[in-house]
């Protein structure tokens, strides 16, 4: 009997772990949830820093986010060792929930001690660490060293990521670099929101960037620097779903194929019209079809392959100038 009980058990099992790979096959046109947390007004919390955001992060989970980013330093505490408690206790949320976590902590390495954001799967294992590049001079002071001047990507089963933390964002060229590398979103842990400067920094490399702020809003940047969601009072969390196909274009040439487009597809894309600027972005909001794929149907050209375009007419125009 016990025989004939474990097999239609195991034949379960087999099934649930088939399912879940279904679940987790990529997708031909990712659509990312995204979730960030503030920590603003925790001091209060009983529980300190670390279960006050494990709550905030519960509240978010309604969501069903596939990745969450929380602040730098979100915890407040001295260094710790990665692994350690704190990447233990996230790890269990991740894997309850099956969600990337990005948390900000103070590691300790090689006798060194280093503002991090280390990065979690879904089943709660640690799989990447950032290290800020460019500390404060009162960190280096209190002896934060620097993490490597070429900042990494890390994979997801979504698609490459980046990070910057806090003082980061001065440096254009760290942003510029994770772009060259084929991040699609950035996360950046702060004390602080430093809303203009992520706002322009989105849209000259035209990605997705999440905020995670000590206080303030913690916000999620489109790739034209447009605000998509934002904390706020009332609900210390906000989450986005990131078509990471979207698109810039330039109006030229585009606005009646649009059109076609929009009666083609429906609801199956979304357009956003930038009319001060003659922009507008695409993005497919269905799983099986790309912008690529609507590229090639309608003849679009996105807004970086036309300046290289119309640059090379000028040069050629300016080359046939010359020879007269």
């Amino acid at each position: 009997m016990r025989r004939l009980l474990t097999f239609p058990l195991i034949l379960a099992a087999i099934y649930a772990s088939m399912a879940r790979a279904e679940e987790r096959r990529p997708a031909r046109n990712q659509l990312v949830r995204v979730v960030t947390i503030s920590t603003d007004r925790l001091a209060d919390n009983k529980g300190g820093h670390l279960e006050g955001t494990i709550e905030r992060l519960n509240e978010a989970a309604s969501f069903q986010p596939d990745i969450a980013c929380l602040p730098e330093i979100f915890t407040h505490s001295a260094a710790e060792a990665v692994p350690g408690p704190t990447t233990t206790r996230l790890g269990e949320w991740a894997r309850k929930h099956s969600c990337y976590v990005i948390a900000g902590l103070n590691t300790l390495s090689g006798g060194r001690t280093y503002n991090s954001a280390v990065l979690l799967d879904r089943r709660g294992q640690l799989v990447g660490q950032f290290d800020k590049i460019h500390p404060t001079e009162k960190e280096l002071e209190q002896g934060i060293a620097p993490g490597s001047p070429d900042p990494p990507v890390f994979e997801t089963d979504f698609g490459k990521i980046g990070i910057q933390i806090c003082f980061d964002v001065n440096w254009w060229d760290n942003w510029k670099r994770l772009k060259e590398k084929g991040a699609q979103i950035v996360f950046f842990p702060a004390a602080y929101p430093a809303a203009q400067q992520l706002s322009a920094i989105a849209l000259m490399n035209e990605f997705f960037v999440v905020s995670s702020t000590w206080a303030r809003p913690s916000r999620i940047y489109d790739i034209t620097g447009r605000v998509l969601s934002a904390s706020d009072l009332y609900q210390e969390w906000a989450g986005a779903v990131l078509p990471l196909g979207r698109r810039l274009y330039e109006v030229d040439f585009h606005v009646q194929k649009v059109r076609s487009i929009q009666q083609k597809y429906g609801s199956k894309v979304d357009v956003h019209w930038y009319d001060d600027d003659d922009w507008f972005t695409l993005a497919s909001l269905d799983a099986d079809l790309t912008v690529d794929d609507i590229n090639k149907e309608f003849g679009l050209t996105p807004l970086r392959d036309y300046r290289i375009r119309a640059a090379k007419a000028v040069e050629s125009a300016r080359s046939k100038g010359a020879m007269h």
